[in-house]
């Protein structure tokens, strides 16, 4: 919930977000109990891979180039207001979230870019606030590639990697809101790209 990625708050219901008709999600978890100064933790990741009916390109100019533009724009019910702060890498994007979100008042979520790579389509953002930042895990990382698999289509591949606080791993309930958010949220700017054909065209 971004990004593209947006990492909802602790115990977060899933939101409903636009994700019909039923996807041909293909999802990885793995996890790792390591550690570090003494102190356990959990290193984990997961994955999904998602196929759009629009291009790499479009996608990447709508999802990855103006999240802070269109995310309220397609969905103000869940995002009352957005920016970036700066240009490129080391921006910071910074989303807020709307009452229908069931967050408490004053939510937000803010992500620093670590890569953006156009020439690949290939992004990634890292958690600065909000969401299970400071909660359940001390750093937690978003990327995704965009591969054309058409001259109209792509298959986004999504990764997310993360540290607990404390040796116990995130649960399917903590990872779900946002493992969907992060799909919804591209699939509201595929719809808003099918609807408007002439948009990053």
């Amino acid at each position: 919930m971004t990004s593209c990625c947006l990492l909802y708050l602790y115990k977060q219901p899933s939101l409903p977000l636009p994700l019909h008709p039923p996807l041909p999600i293909s999802a990885l978890l793995t996890h790792l109990l390591v550690y570090i100064s003494g102190d356990k933790m959990v290193s984990g990741s997961y994955t999904v891979e998602v196929p759009f009916n629009v291009s790499a390109a479009r996608l990447w100019k709508g999802a990855i180039e103006e999240p802070h533009i269109l995310y309220p724009k397609l969905m103000p019910d869940f995002f009352s207001k957005a920016e970036r702060i700066g240009e490129g890498v080391g921006a910071i994007n910074v989303f807020y979230f709307a009452p229908a979100a069931n967050l408490p008042p004053g939510s937000l979520n803010k992500n620093k870019i670590e890569v953006l790579d156009e020439a690949t389509f290939t992004f990634k953002n890292s958690s600065v606030e909000g969401g299970l930042l400071g909660v359940r895990v001390q750093s937690f990382t978003y990327e995704s590639v965009f591969v054309p698999s058409g001259p109209d289509s792509c298959v986004a591949k999504i990764k997310f990697e993360y540290e607990t606080i404390g040796d116990q791993d995130l649960s399917e309930e903590e990872i779900k809101p946002n493992r969907e958010g992060s799909v919804g949220v591209l699939k509201a700017v595929e719809g808003y790209l099918l609807a408007n054909p002439d948009v990053y065209a």
